[in-house]
């Protein structure tokens, strides 16, 4: 057994945590508060990828307006590792409120916008706003859950909060959907930017962690990020295996949602119901993610999910749709229980001072495989052999099988080295 396997549930962290921080055992009501918050944000962040597009549309009549300002809130992930830098360099609560508080005030102010036909500052605000959503995110799943979280209890933890989380995604487009309806798309803005804040008031009574020292300029933590990317043995690898898994099924809710509108000729209300069942698969991931194989290594349990996911793609290549629909939600569980086991593989692997850098490294290689993804997808799935449309997500699953093993063998055939970090 290498060092990364005996890294599984139960097994002590990586690196010891800073002084000062209260003792997790007493701090796992207040891990409900986060998870609470955590679900709040995701709620609001998938609310506003629907109310933003239907409202711009509605306001300007441009379907190209419509569509950029769903993609200028992903481009920020883009840029996580300058974001990253700005994470470790402060007091971890504090800048997911400060996150949470910029992003409700930049969303409450684009109906405003609107209002004077200012799409373009509008494309700004969401931009920024982005940044927002990337920095809550790394901050709460890899810096403050685990502070609230017993060491012993961590596997459960990740489980927990991402079961809430995705419960949470599951249910935004349905609630944008019945909010639009019945107050029209600016009170919707408004409405969305009160999760926001709602969210930053549940940050102000965590337990505040101790503040970074930092006496080293920017460029310097950004190297430093870099270098501690590339020399923790097992981040690299993991990143790699993501990516490629991501390049072939990254996109498949988005062109699951298209085959359904325009071959199968399903209406909006049903496609949208297929992707609200495919939250509530990755939700259901999630929790067992916390419960199956927990005696397993590491390493084992997140190539077991792998597979679960390359057995499910493989449905997804059926002619049948409901076998295709099926297919759908169980690679969305796989990939629920996958994001747990990685989240926490990842937790134990990577040194606390440098986790808001290398984490946001790891979420631009592997996001980016999720985008190359739209474009690879979106050219399969019009092919006329249904048995080719999703090929890329069975392909691309089963290549983050063997190069998940593969790699792991080559590490075992190595000499042990030291590790080093910034």
């Amino acid at each position: 057994m290498d060092s990364a396997e005996g890294n599984g549930a139960g097994a002590a962290p990586a690196t010891s945590r800073p002084p000062g921080r209260p003792p997790a055992q007493e701090t796992w009501h207040k891990f409900w508060l986060l998870t609470s918050a955590a679900s709040i944000s995701e709620l609001g962040n998938t609310f506003l990828h629907l109310a933003m597009p239907w409202t711009i549309l509605a306001s300007t009549g441009s379907p190209l307006m419509a569509a950029l300002s769903l993609g200028v809130q992903y481009l920020p992930f883009v840029a996580s590792p300058l974001l990253g830098t700005l994470i470790d360099g402060y007091e971890r609560r504090a800048v997911f409120m400060v996150s949470e508080l910029v992003q409700g005030l930049l969303v409450a102010l684009t109906p405003f916008l609107l209002m004077v036909d200012q799409v373009e500052l509008v494309l700004v605000v969401l931009l920024v706003a982005g940044c927002g959503t990337v920095t809550s995110n790394l901050t709460s799943d890899f810096s403050l859950l685990p502070m609230l979280a017993p060491q012993d209890r961590l596997t459960e933890a990740y489980s927990r909060f991402g079961a809430a989380t995705e419960l949470a995604r599951c249910a935004g487009p349905a609630v944008a959907g019945v909010i639009l309806a019945g107050v029209g798309g600016y009170w919707a803005l408004w409405i969305d930017a009160a999760t926001f804040l709602v969210t930053a008031a549940v940050a102000a009574v965590l337990p505040r962690g101790e503040k970074p020292v930092v006496e080293r300029g920017f460029l310097r933590m950004q190297k430093e990020g870099f270098r501690s990317f590339r020399k923790i043995p097992v981040v690299p690898r993991l990143t790699l295996v993501l990516a490629v898994y991501n390049l072939g099924a990254g996109a498949v809710p988005t062109v699951l949602l298209v085959l359904a509108a325009d071959t199968w000729g399903w209406s909006s209300g049903w496609a949208g119901a297929v992707l609200a069942v495919g939250a509530a698969g990755s939700a259901l991931g999630s929790w067992l993610g916390g419960r199956l194989w927990r005696g397993a290594p590491a390493e084992r349990r997140v190539r077991l999910w792998f597979l679960v996911c390359a057995a499910a793609s493989a449905a997804l290549l059926m002619p049948w749709e409901g076998v295709v629909v099926l297919g759908f939600c169980a690679l969305m569980a796989g990939e629920g229980g996958m994001n747990v086991t990685t989240n926490e593989y990842r937790f134990r692997a990577i040194p606390e001072d440098v986790s808001g850098r290398v984490n946001a490294v790891m979420r631009a290689f592997i996001l980016g495989g999720a985008a190359l993804s739209s474009v690879l997808l979106g050219w399969s799935v019009t092919l006329s052999e249904h048995v080719l449309r999703f090929a890329p997500a069975l392909i691309t699953s089963l290549l983050a099988v063997l190069l998940w093993r593969a790699s792991r063998s080559l590490r075992a055939a190595r000499p042990a080295e030291p590790e080093q970090t910034a």
